[in-house]
C-alpha cells in the first residue's frame, strides 16, 4: 500500500494551471517481483515526501500532481533486507526532475541505469549536462595531472599556484556558459537551476538579481525560484555598494542610538560579545585604528551579542578593552535585532559604512582594516 509521508504545499500560479493533469511515472525494471519495492522521494526545500509501491513483473507506477518542477529520486529496493544507513551509497537510485508529465523509466536490472523518456524537463536537463560536460571535464584533467606528478612536484608551491590559476579559469568558463544558457533560455526550468548553482559564497547579489528578474515570471514563482529570490535578498542586504539598513538600539545608559546618526562619517558597525575570544583579540586593533583616524571622520559603533544576564560582563569588557566609542545592544544574544537584520551568524563580524550610508567593506580585521582605512583617509 502506498503511504504519503509528507504532502507538498498547495498554492497555484497561472503557468501551472496549464498542467493540472498531474504526473505519471511508469517503470519497467526487468522482471522483478515482490518483495521488490519502488520508492519515490520528492524534495521540497529541506523536506522530502516519500511514496512507495510494489513491483509486479518488473512494473511499477506513481501518480500525483506538482505545482512546480522539483528534484526527485526513484529508488528500487530489490529484497526485504533491512536498510543499512552505513551502506546508503550502494542504494539503487535514479535522480530526475519531476513535473506534471508522463515519465517512463526503463532498465534491465538497475534503476540507476534506467533510460528516461517522455519528459521534456529531463530531456532539457540532459541537454544542459552535455553542454557543460566538456568544461567540467577540464577539472578532471587538472586532477589527473596533479595525481600523476611525483611527490616533490605536488609540494611545489609555484606548480600548485598554476593549478589554482587554471582551475579559476575553468570556474570562470563554467560561470559564463551557465549565464549564456540562462540568457538564451529564460523560460526553461533549467535556467533557474543554473542560476541557483551560481549562488555560491560571495556572489554578486545585484548582478544575480538582474539575471533573476529576466526569467519567466512563473519560473520566479516556482519553489526553486522563491528559494533563489530569498538567497539573493539575503545577500543583497549586506553586499558592498548597497545602502546599510538602519537600526536603533539602546546604549549602555539606555539611550537609543541609530546607525543613521553617523551619516557624514565612515562608521564601522562591529558585532561582538564579551565572551567571544576572537572579538576580544581584535579589540586592540580597533582601538589603534580608532585613535589614528577618529579625528578624520572615522567612528565605530559596537553592537553587543551578549544576553541580558551577561550585561555586567559586557560593561566590564568595554572597560577592560578600553573601547571608548559608542556601544549598543538589546541584550538578546543571537536574537539581537540588528544582528538578524545583518544576517550575523558568527562573530566578530563588521560592516564599514561610508558617509552616504552605503556598505563599502565587510569583515575587515587586522591589517586588512588598517589598509582599507589608510586608502580612505590617505588625503
Amino acid at each position: 500500500m502506498r503511504k504519503i509521508i509528507l504532502c507538498l504545499l498547495t498554492g497555484m500560479v497561472p503557468f501551472y494551471l496549464k498542467a493540472q493533469t498531474g504526473y505519471t511515472i511508469k517503470g519497467q525494471i526487468g522482471k522483478l517481483n515482490a518483495p521488490a519495492k519502488a520508492f519515490l522521494m520528492i524534495k521540497y526545500a529541506d523536506r522530502i515526501s516519500t511514496d512507495s509501491t510494489e513491483i509486479v513483473n518488473g512494473k511499477f507506477e506513481f501518480n500525483g500532481k506538482m505545482e512546480s518542477p522539483t528534484e526527485a529520486r526513484v529508488r528500487v529496493k530489490h529484497d526485504a533486507t533491512p536498510d543499512n544507513p552505513a551502506k546508503r551509497s550502494g542504494y539503487d537510485i535514479k535522480p530526475l526532475l519531476l513535473f506534471n508529465e508522463s515519465i517512463i523509466l526503463t532498465a534491465k536490472d538497475s534503476i540507476s541505469k534506467a533510460v528516461i523518456t517522455g519528459s521534456a524537463i529531463n530531456a532539457e536537463n540532459d541537454k544542459v549536462t552535455a553542454y557543460l560536460k566538456p568544461i567540467y571535464d577540464k577539472y578532471k584533467s587538472l586532477d589527473a595531472e596533479y595525481n600523476a606528478q611525483p611527490e616533490a612536484k605536488k609540494q611545489d608551491k609555484a606548480y600548485i599556484q598554476t593549478l589554482e590559476t587554471r582551475a579559476k579559469a575553468v570556474e570562470k568558463e563554467i560561470f559564463e556558459a551557465k549565464m549564456s544558457y540562462i540568457s538564451k533560455n529564460p523560460d526553461k526550468y533549467m535556467a533557474v537551476m543554473a542560476l541557483n548553482s551560481l549562488l555560491g559564497p560571495d556572489f554578486d547579489a545585484l548582478a544575480m538579481e538582474k539575471t533573476f528578474l529576466s526569467l519567466n515570471e512563473d519560473l520566479r514563482l516556482s519553489y526553486l525560484g522563491k528559494e533563489v529570490a530569498a538567497k539573493i535578498a539575503t545577500v543583497k542586504k549586506t553586499q558592498e555598494g548597497v545602502e546599510a539598513t538602519d537600526f536603533s538600539q539602546p546604549d549602555v545608559d539606555g539611550k537609543m542610538v541609530k546607525l543613521s546618526d553617523y551619516r557624514g562619517k565612515y562608521v564601522l558597525v562591529d558585532f561582538w560579545a564579551s565572551w567571544c575570544a576572537p572579538c576580544r583579540r581584535e579589540n586592540p586593533n580597533l582601538v589603534k585604528n580608532y585613535e589614528q583616524y577618529k579625528s578624520k571622520g572615522f567612528e565605530i559603533l559596537g553592537v553587543s551579542m551578549d544576553k541580558a544576564a551577561d550585561k555586567a560582563k559586557w560593561l566590564k569588557a568595554i572597560e577592560d578593552d578600553k573601547l571608548i566609542w559608542k556601544q549598543v545592544g538589546d541584550l538578546k544574544g543571537w536574537e539581537n535585532e540588528a544582528g538578524i537584520l545583518y544576517e550575523v551568524k558568527a562573530i566578530p563580524t563588521n560592516f564599514l559604512v561610508n558617509p552616504e550610508g552605503k556598505i563599502v567593506g565587510k569583515d575587515l580585521r587586522g591589517e586588512e582594516l588598517s589598509k582599507k582605512l589608510a586608502e580612505i583617509f590617505k588625503n
